[in-house]
């Protein structure tokens, strides 16, 4: 077997496009697809993250109050469901379609913000702290720190509205959860 670096030569070529002032960019397309290319501004990351928190949280919502209503009436017999799917099913049922959805606008107001501080802050944090340790490199105490910095500020904004969330659940179903 004979070993040959034309494909690693061909592969690195097919990877830098040259600008028009004749600079070599790299292209991308192989690279870390979760990242967004160096130069961007923080207020692409910002939008990213609001986009981001504000799709995932709609789309879990229902899943979360069909959860937080089977933890918290469990002591009732009667009302013990035997999968999230059924309980959904009888929520929407008993107490009308909207009833998953109710304090969604809270915590997509929430959301927004919250998630548009944790992408800006751990992208300028990972950048910044990925200069110093490794003088540009990735770092993995760069990415840890970051990640810890952007999570107490998203925590920050995204908790309060996940207890103001909480008081829009019905008398009868918070009776059951210890406080």
């Amino acid at each position: 077997m004979e070993l040959s670096s034309d494909r690693l030569v061909a592969r690195l070529e097919m990877s830098q496009i040259q600008s028009e002032d004749g600079e070599l960019l790299n292209d991308n397309s192989d690279g870390d697809y979760e990242s967004l290319p160096p130069h961007v501004s923080v207020t692409t990351h910002m939008t990213a993250g609001a986009v981001a928190g504000i799709l995932e949280h709609t789309v879990m919502y229902p899943v979360d109050s069909v959860k937080t209503r089977m933890q918290s009436l469990q002591p009732d017999p009667n009302a013990q469901y035997k999968s999230v799917y059924e309980a959904l099913k009888r929520i929407i049922k008993t107490e009308g379609i909207f009833r998953p959805l109710r304090g969604l606008n809270i915590t997509m107001m929430g959301a927004g913000p919250a998630h548009a501080l944790y992408f800006a802050c751990y992208e300028r944090v990972k950048h910044s702290l990925s200069h110093i340790i490794q003088s540009g490199g990735n770092s993995h105490i760069a990415n840890g720190v970051a990640g810890s910095v952007a999570t107490v500020l998203h925590d920050a904004v995204m908790n309060p509205a996940e207890v103001t969330e909480d008081n829009y659940m019905p008398c009868e179903a918070l009776s059951g959860m210890n406080h």
